[in-house]
């Protein structure tokens, strides 16, 4: 088994974070045992208000000791080929700077004290974790052996990410921005309330605020199905709902671990769940892929010439990618490269030529997801070869009839 090494880099993260550890002790001996009466002045810690030192300083030793930890772990997981991580030190931090907050209350006022803190942190963790829980949760519902309807399977794949849940909140926040518009107008004018300048350029921002998220606000909560990117905005959410009759969901399996724990992928004869944005498989024609730090947001380009978008909680490199390669085939649907870039424009008008009877593209669109695509598919293929990929395609063809 080779020895991992650590480099000069991550060695000085662990030693500040040792550093920083060491004066956390020193700031908790000082609290608890009142010794080192500077330790026990306050000074004013900007929203915090009058801290004392020890407080104050056990608070700061957290932050830097957690900054250096995590880093010096991602620094190892690069090197394992694993996920950066940075949410869970995040509320780790959090947790671990209400200590010396949690012990100060402690020694002021007793347990009333840690109880207030332990509740605010209670809050503060299930802030952080519950969406993702539900979010698999839910997605795993497209699992059960009970069938489904369209209709049924689309709001499972709605609520993954909680759209119907951010509509609600979109428009009440926008609702109550009217609100405070109509009653200031109403208070104004009943005197009530006098309209000084300075009521007056509240209310005024406010009314432009309303008024320029109007257009934003109406086109997200009319807009049906966000989980169904492209598609959403050609068909209607009944032709959506009817696209998935039928459709039987399993989950993909990995064998990496990373991939295991985030990857949630799952897939249909028609249609390819990825990052809670449904794919349609008979339109996908090719992908690319955009890798940030902890996630890869992935471009489907359509055989009309859009381009749908998902994005995944894992950046999908290395030995990663060769096991993804297989889920991108199965979408995709072939293994050879096409020439495709900047052919936008090209698809678009292939696309409108294979239904020259229908006028808009609302109709070719669910003419071609309601139909038998393979002959279309292959054309699509063969005229975006290479042009050495279709001259050996030709001569093989020639050899044989030959």
């Amino acid at each position: 088994m080779e020895k991992r090494k650590f480099s000069g880099k991550t060695i000085l993260k662990l030693a500040g974070a040792l550093l920083a550890l060491a004066y956390l002790g020193f700031c908790l001996y000082a609290g608890i045992t009142g010794n080192f009466p500077g330790m026990h002045q306050k000074e004013h810690v900007m929203r915090f208000g009058n801290l004392k030192n020890w407080v104050s300083g056990g608070m700061s030793a957290v932050i830097i000791s957690v900054l250096c930890v995590n880093s010096a772990i991602n620094d190892v997981n690069v090197q394992k080929g694993r996920k950066k991580t940075s949410s869970p030190s995040f509320f780790i931090m959090l947790l671990l700077i209400s200590f010396p907050l949690l012990l100060e209350s402690y020694l002021d006022i007793g347990w009333i004290g840690i109880a207030f803190y332990a509740g605010i942190m209670t809050l503060l963790f299930g802030i952080a974790w519950i969406p993702q829980i539900l979010n698999q949760w839910i997605a795993r519902l497209l699992l059960r052996k009970k069938t489904m309807s369209g209709k049924q399977q689309v709001q499972i794949i709605e609520w993954i990410h909680f759209y119907p849940l951010k509509k609600f909140l979109i428009f009440g926040l926008w609702g109550f921005g009217v609100v405070i518009v109509l009653c200031g107008i109403w208070e104004a004018a009943t005197g009530k309330v006098e309209m000084d300048r300075q009521f007056f350029l509240c209310l005024f921002c406010i009314a432009v605020l309303v008024a320029t998220l109007f257009q934003k606000m109406k086109r997200y909560i009319c807009t049906p199905c966000h989980s169904i990117p492209v598609l959403n905005q050609s068909l209607s959410k009944n032709q959506l709902e009817l696209l998935l009759e039928g459709e039987h969901f399993e989950r993909i399996p990995f064998e990496d671990p990373a991939m295991k724990q985030y990857l949630e992928i799952y897939r249909s004869q028609n249609w390819m769940l990825m990052g809670g944005k449904l794919i349609s498989k008979k339109l996908a024609l090719w992908v690319t892929m955009d890798r940030s730090r902890n996630d890869t947001l992935l471009k489907v380009l359509y055989l009309n010439g859009t381009t749908a978008k998902a994005r995944v909680d894992l950046e999908i490199r290395e030995k990663r990618y060769e096991e993804f390669t297989s889920v991108l085939r199965e979408l995709i649907g072939y293994e050879s490269s096409l020439n495709l870039y900047g052919k936008e424009k090209q698809l678009a008008e292939k696309f409108a030529s294979c239904f020259p009877e229908l006028i808009s593209d609302q109709e070719r669109i669910a003419a071609f997801l309601t139909q038998d695509v393979t002959e279309i598919r292959r054309d699509y293929i063969q005229t975006f070869s290479p042009l050495d990929a279709r001259k050996k395609k030709r001569s093989r063809q020639d050899f044989f009839h030959g």
